[in-house]
């Protein structure tokens, strides 16, 4: 009972510190990047066609983005309906939350470390301003949730709720889908009904998101375009991943721009210069042999077989992610929606080497890491290079580019900006 009570008011004190982020976003609402363009194009197509709307420039369906279109477009009026993509993500937030805390899980032995990734979740710098609280990319975080339900251990009558999150979740972009090998393990090692089901449901998704790849990648329209996908990795792209994955996981955006300004270092001079790129390309190398050396090490300190298992499923989680928003990516620069699924995933590796190593010096170090993503976390939360991305600056008065829009149906109201001052 007095755990409960603890949970209640973490799950407080969490709600307290997501509506901190963008009070004007929970109070007055927002649409943001494509949210407003899908809204209008999912409102004129009727409810199974707006249901499996597919933009075919992002190749995949998104589900959960027409789900939120179909609600605010059918259930509110305009001038209202800017609420709807954030408090669906709010609900998404609360889901993988309360799934942390609540349910058994093999990546947890106690509720500590549940509380402590529940927090990161929230707080760590990888987890970026682009994809908080819209619907677009509320995919990401469904990837997130995906992961979870791989590792959960579920009661009987929450089998059911994870099988239709996990149809959500594979029908809502890629990112869940590229966790069907691993389901297969799952129920290959385990051998259950339930493990199966998982498996089957994000099998048939795969097929779905796979062949509306192909469909629309073998289109003139698309093959023509630069939206083509693109198999190799530039030295850009090696630097870009190193830093939004890995440094900006731990030490966010704001430490490792103080290091750049010292040296006098911004990104277009690394991009016109060969050889600070070439150095910075090396420096990445190292960064990632380091890594690798640590993922050994750490994995040779885990004496239970069922530790060496789960380690083993993280480090190929974290693999096929980031494989694919490698040859996913729009550009040579792999930030924001691109890092935060394998940017998170690299934190929960090092929060399980913290609880689960022998290693006293592994487990003290990965302590000062998770230290490190908590401090440069809280500190970057409201960073104000960004408070465009949560605060009405400059933005257009949505009442008013509602009312033109009555006044004149041909006039496409102003939402609020994207990609300002990147």
């Amino acid at each position: 009972m007095v755990k409960n009570y603890y949970k209640i008011g973490f799950l407080l004190f969490l709600s307290l510190l997501i509506y901190s982020r963008s009070p004007y976003i929970f109070n007055y609402g927002r649409f943001f990047s494509l949210d407003l363009t899908y809204h209008f194009e999912i409102e004129a197509l009727n409810l199974i066609n707006s249901l499996f709307f597919v933009d075919y420039s992002a190749r995949y369906l998104n589900i959960i983005s027409n789900i939120s279109s179909i609600i605010s477009s059918r259930f509110f009026d305009l001038e209202n309906s800017q609420y709807v993509a954030v408090y669906l993500s709010l609900i998404i937030y609360l889901i993988i939350i309360l799934k942390v805390l609540y349910e058994e899980s093999r990546l947890f032995s106690n509720q500590i470390q549940k509380y402590i990734f529940s927090t990161l979740i929230i707080l760590t710098p990888v987890m970026s301003f682009e994809i908080w609280l819209n619907a677009i990319n509320l995919q990401v975080y469904l990837g997130l949730l995906a992961i979870i339900i791989l590792f959960s251990n579920p009661g009987q009558s929450k089998k059911i709720i994870n099988y239709f999150l996990l149809i959500l979740c594979g029908l809502s972009g890629v990112y869940s889908c590229a966790l069907t090998p691993l389901f297969l393990l799952n129920f290959l090692r385990l051998k259950s009904k339930y493990n199966f089901i998982c498996f089957f449901i994000l099998f048939m998704c795969s097929i779905i998101q796979l062949s509306l790849i192909y469909i629309s990648t073998i289109t003139n329209e698309i093959g023509s375009s630069n939206t083509a996908l693109i198999l190799d990795f530039s030295k850009y792209e090696t630097i870009s991943f190193v830093y939004n994955t890995v440094i900006r996981a731990f030490f966010g955006s704001s430490f490792p721009k103080f290091i750049f300004d010292i040296f006098g270092l911004n990104l277009d001079k690394i991009s016109a210069n060969e050889s600070l790129k070439d150095l910075l390309f090396f420096i990445s190398l190292f960064v990632s042999i380091i890594l690798i050396f640590l993922i050994i090490w750490a994995f040779k300190t885990f004496k239970k077989l069922e530790d060496r298992a789960v380690f083993t499923y993280l480090i190929l989680i974290f693999s096929i992610l980031s494989f694919v928003v490698i040859i996913g990516g729009v550009s040579d620069s792999l930030h924001g929606r691109y890092s935060a699924l394998p940017g998170i995933i690299i934190v929960l590796i090092v929060l399980y080497v913290a609880s689960n190593s022998k290693k006293i010096f592994l487990k003290n170090l990965s302590i000062v890491f998770l230290c490190c993503s908590l401090f440069f976390g809280f500190y970057d939360y409201r960073l104000k290079k960004y408070l465009v991305y949560f605060d009405c600056i400059n933005c257009p008065d949505w009442k008013m580019e509602v009312k033109k829009y009555k006044n004149d149906k041909s006039y496409m109201p102003n939402a609020w900006p994207y990609h300002i001052d990147r």
